[in-house]
């Protein structure tokens, strides 16, 4: 647990300070603690392990780890944004698209209509799949 607080606050303070140490600390505690004998197989071992991955901007990877642990998140709608937004990321648009639907028609289309990172890779989504306007 205290790994992940490490990784999550380092990750924090990387993206708020534009800190590349930051971000490379936190990505060595979650890789710390992901692939670890005692941790890698169980879910905030993969969650740890799919972090270390986006921090690498590994997204195939991150997709890999992912897709092990969905069936745990059916209604989490933080674990459906990262999912969603790593299948953009790695050029799965198709599998991203509707993903990222149900998220804007879901209870928090009004955060999301502020989320940039949200706002970008939606519509990149419907040109690539082929319905942009």
């Amino acid at each position: 647990q205290e790994y992940i607080l490490k990784g999550v606050t380092n990750l924090a303070l990387g993206q708020m300070m534009d800190s590349r140490e930051h971000l490379k600390v936190a990505q060595q505690y979650f890789q710390l603690l992901g692939a670890s004998a005692s941790e890698c197989d169980t879910i905030p071992g993969r969650q740890c392990m799919a972090s270390c991955f986006f921090v690498l901007r590994q997204f195939d990877d991150v997709l890999i780890y992912l897709s092990s642990i969905e069936a745990y998140f059916p209604n989490d709608l933080t674990f459906q944004y990262n999912y969603a937004i790593a299948k953009a990321a790695a050029g799965k648009y198709a599998e991203a698209e509707p993903a990222l639907l149900a998220l804007q028609s879901g209870p928090t289309a009004d955060e999301l209509a502020r989320d940039y990172i949200f706002q970008m890779w939606l519509p990149r989504c419907l040109v690539v799949n082929g319905k942009g306007r």
